[in-house]
């Protein structure tokens, strides 16, 4: 009963929580894509029910920022929620300083907000007319 007791290291409410991974293909919508490019990838984090649920999730919050998802996910990954600083550091580690950190992530998700990684956008192929 020390003055100086060590405090327990208890995890956040949501570490345990199963948070979904679904991988987007995007094309412009009402919102056009940066000059030259014609579409992008990304991944989009969320919480649901079930992978089915996300990818719907994921589609409606890249549609409301006012891009087209020309076609449903193949494939839905998913992890716990305290994983996320892991995922980024695995994937993104170079630009680590733009997506929110393990705090802020937990907060998107007990808001249920869906948390993107970076956009990996694309040009048209130039093709040499014969």
């Amino acid at each position: 009963m020390g003055l100086f007791r060590r405090k327990k290291n208890t995890p956040h409410p949501l570490a345990d929580l199963d948070v979904w991974i679904v991988p987007l293909h995007v094309k412009a919508g009402a919102e056009a894509l940066p000059d030259r490019f014609i579409g992008a990838f990304v991944s989009v984090i969320c919480r649901a029910e079930n992978p089915n649920l996300a990818a719907w999730s994921a589609i409606q919050a890249i549609e409301a920022m006012g891009y087209s998802v020309p076609e449903s996910p193949t494939k839905v990954d998913h992890m716990k929620a305290s994983d996320f600083a892991n995922l980024v550091a695995d994937n993104w580690a170079g630009l680590a300083h733009e997506l929110p950190s393990q705090t802020e992530f937990y907060a998107r998700m007990a808001e249920h907000r869906a948390v993107l990684g970076p956009f990996a956008a694309y040009e048209a192929s130039q093709q040499s007319e014969s």
